[in-house]
């Protein structure tokens, strides 16, 4: 064999072991890569499962009060009504007023209001009668919240003022004499006429209510 044929031979060899020795890098780069690869992202996992679990959750949206709600609040401030009026003011503007104003004429906005058997409040401080078995001796319904209480005495207000278009103190004192005041003195009809009427119109002024008289 010439020297020539030899060096080739050499050559080829040198070649291939060359191409073999990259073959080995690349391999053992690809494999570093992915192992570097497999624990960033395990890394992230965790540190993610971490953040989650950490997030302290919202606080509650606060509590903004309407213009009825302020103004009413300081005006029946003292007094047992004060609890009811943050479910008063989301009642329609006409029937809230109304709420308010007979509670003044019929409870002092509840100083005087009925009891059940136990001493305990009722939360009726508009000498609401309606049926069901809760009820007082004299006939007058008993609440088991404030919220129950606006909830069911709204509703029948509604009625009357939406509902009926009694829309004035004049035409609500069916809620005092039912359907005829022959029962009943005429001053006693006019002295709550003249209350809800006052407490209606001051309601209006402070809490900008439209009359709808």
């Amino acid at each position: 064999m010439d020297k020539k044929h030899s060096s080739r031979i050499a050559g080829k060899q040198s070649e291939r072991t060359m191409k073999t020795g990259e073959s080995t890098l690349y391999l053992s780069v690809l494999l570093v890569s992915v192992g570097f690869f497999a624990l960033l992202i395990s890394a992230a996992s965790a540190g993610f499962s971490y953040d989650m679990d950490s997030v302290v959750p919202a606080a509650p949206t606060p509590h903004v009060k309407t213009k009825f709600e302020r103004e009413v609040g300081k005006m029946v401030e003292g007094s047992p009504i004060a609890e009811m009026v943050p479910y008063i003011a989301k009642q329609d503007p006409e029937t809230a007023k109304y709420l308010v104003s007979i509670a003044k004429h019929e409870s002092n906005w509840g100083k005087y209001s009925p009891k059940n058997s136990a001493g305990q409040t009722c939360y009726n401080y508009w000498g609401f009668r309606g049926s069901g078995d809760n009820v007082t001796k004299s006939g007058y319904s008993c609440f088991g919240s404030p919220k129950e209480a606006v909830a069911a005495v709204g509703s029948r207000l509604d009625y009357l003022v939406h509902g009926l278009s009694l829309d004035t103190p004049r035409e609500l004192i069916v809620w005092k004499c039912g359907s005829s005041c022959a029962g009943h003195s005429q001053g006693d009809v006019n002295r709550w006429i003249g209350n809800v009427d006052l407490y209606s119109r001051k309601i209006e002024r402070v809490a900008g209510i439209e009359s709808s008289r």
